[in-house]
């Protein structure tokens, strides 16, 4: 007998569905055989409703609002922005879309095909993206299908550059760096000029694909852009080699070896040029100084035999207060240096920096001032000069003595204290011509042509050599006021008075 029954929840009926842990058991009669079982179908599950609901299972109002929210973010359909389309994108998504395109676009220039990244292309995507969503929202249907935003391309410069470089070598031309060289003859350093080159214009090129990219160019194809050439100005200038130049050439007087900053040792430029080698970088255009460590090494060698010196003092030539009326000798300070070690790395160092004085390490014993104290006495009654020195006033000493012959009644040489106001070596007196010949109708009744060794002290009275005449000494009125002396005599005058000398004359 085959009973029909219901399958009971949870009993498997062997296919694995519906099957539960839980076990089922049936009671027979004693000696009852087991009946076969067959299970009628259960009655189908009853349907969800879904007619409140709309594809993916999202409400209809949640989908509503959904589209209102999604319509206040998107750009709307079918716009671009600097040529990429960003339709349905919110701004973060168009802005990596703007930045994408860009960089895959594809120039031509010059006959060569580089991509935007190549060239180094960029643009302000976020800023594009922005104006974008701001002139094409979504919500605004009157905007669909429509509308493009742009916005300027930069460029790095060294980039594409040198991409183009290789890529449309003919384009470009080098430039040729100005130079910095010593000129043997003139004892300076002078200027090779720069010339400039030629290459594209690479900002030019930056607003030229700002205006395509603006066009709208299809899509796909490359873009072609023509190329502008413009001078390419050589890194070092002529103008900064000039500068260069002039840095070096300003230091000639002071270049050489300095010891507590007093020049021990100079030397010329042309000395200096053969321990260097001056290049320009070819990248910064910077001047470079490499020195020649042989050449430096050579040159200082004898250094302490050519800086070493003893001390010189000065001597200064003064009257009673004190005043400075001549110097009779230069001082010169005493330099020693013990060695040379370490010289050379440091003169290497200054000539990179162009610096020209070198400083040493050493003794300086600085020089000392010495007056000389000077006066002149002139005794008419005696018919002498005579000549005073000493360190001071008040501690001289005669140092020469000369007899004289002073001036003849009405021509007297006046007595008083005066002082030298002016010297000359040689002049003609009197009234007489540029030849030394009279000159009739003048202040003087006579001329005396080449007169050495003037001393004035007192108007048109002065010491002088005579030629003319040898009567010196007592009683020897023959001058027209001056204090006559032999030539020799008057030298020395000359050479031992100075201007602000004083001079004492008296019977």
């Amino acid at each position: 007998m085959t009973d029909v029954a219901t399958k009971p929840e949870g009993v498997s009926d062997g296919s694995g569905a519906g099957d539960t842990p839980t076990a089922v058991t049936t009671v027979l009669a004693p000696g009852e055989a087991t009946p076969e079982v067959q299970w009628a179908q259960a009655d189908p599950p009853k349907k969800r409703h879904l007619g409140a609901w709309l594809g993916f299972g999202i409400p209809t109002g949640l989908l509503a609002a959904g589209a209102v929210v999604a319509s206040l973010v998107l750009i709307a359909p079918g716009v671009t922005a600097a040529g990429a389309p960003v339709g349905l994108m919110t701004q973060g998504a168009a802005a990596e879309a703007v930045a994408t395109h860009l960089a895959d676009t594809e120039f031509t220039i010059g006959g060569a095909t580089l991509t935007g990244e190549e060239l180094g292309l960029s643009i302000d995507a976020q800023a594009v993206a922005g104006d974008a969503f701001e002139s094409y929202p979504a919500w605004n249907l009157g905007t669909w299908g429509q509308g493009e935003a742009s916005g300027t391309v930069t460029i790095d410069a060294e980039k594409a550059t040198e991409a183009l470089r290789a890529a449309v070598p003919d384009l470009y031309s080098d430039s040729v760096n100005a130079q910095v060289v010593f000129d043997g003859e003139s004892k300076t350093y002078t200027v090779e000029e720069s010339q400039a080159g030629q290459g594209v214009d690479v900002e030019a090129l930056a607003a030229s694909v700002t205006e395509a990219i603006a066009a709208g160019p299809t899509e796909g194809a490359p873009i072609e852009i023509s190329a502008t050439q413009a001078e390419v100005e050589a890194a070092a200038t002529t103008d900064e080699a000039q500068a260069f130049a002039a840095k070096l050439n300003d230091q000639a007087d002071a270049a050489g070896f300095y010891l507590q900053d007093e020049r021990a040792h100079g030397v010329t430029l042309g000395e200096i040029q053969s321990w260097m080698d001056i290049q320009a970088d070819p990248e910064t255009g910077d001047f470079v100084v490499t020195p020649d460590m042989g050449a430096i090494e050579e040159a200082i060698k004898d250094l302490p035999a050519k800086v070493n010196q003893d001390v010189v003092n000065e001597k200064v030539v003064t009257n009673s207060k004190g005043d400075h009326l001549h110097v009779l000798q230069e001082g010169q300070n005493g330099f020693g240096i013990e060695s040379t070690e370490g010289v050379a790395a440091s003169v290497a160092d200054s000539l990179k920096g162009g610096d020209l004085q070198f400083e040493l390490q050493g003794d300086v014993v600085k020089f000392e001032t010495q007056t000389v104290f000077r006066r002149v006495e002139v005794d008419k009654s005696a018919g002498m000069t005579y000549m005073y020195e000493g360190p001071k006033s008040g501690e001289e000493k005669l140092t020469a003595s000369y007899p004289v012959a002073f001036g003849k009644p009405g021509y007297d040489t006046q007595t008083g204290h005066y002082t030298v106001y002016g010297q000359l070596t040689q002049q003609n007196m009197g009234s007489c011509t540029p030849d030394g010949e009279f000159k009739p109708g003048g202040s003087y009744d006579y001329c005396t042509a080449n007169v050495k060794w003037v001393t004035y002290f007192n108007g048109d009275q002065g010491f002088h050599g005579t030629y003319w005449h040898s009567n010196f000494g007592p009683g020897n009125f023959l001058s027209h006021g001056c204090v006559n002396m032999t030539e020799a005599a008057a030298e020395h005058m000359y050479r031992f008075a100075q201007v602000g000398t004083e001079v004492w004359v008296h019977d």
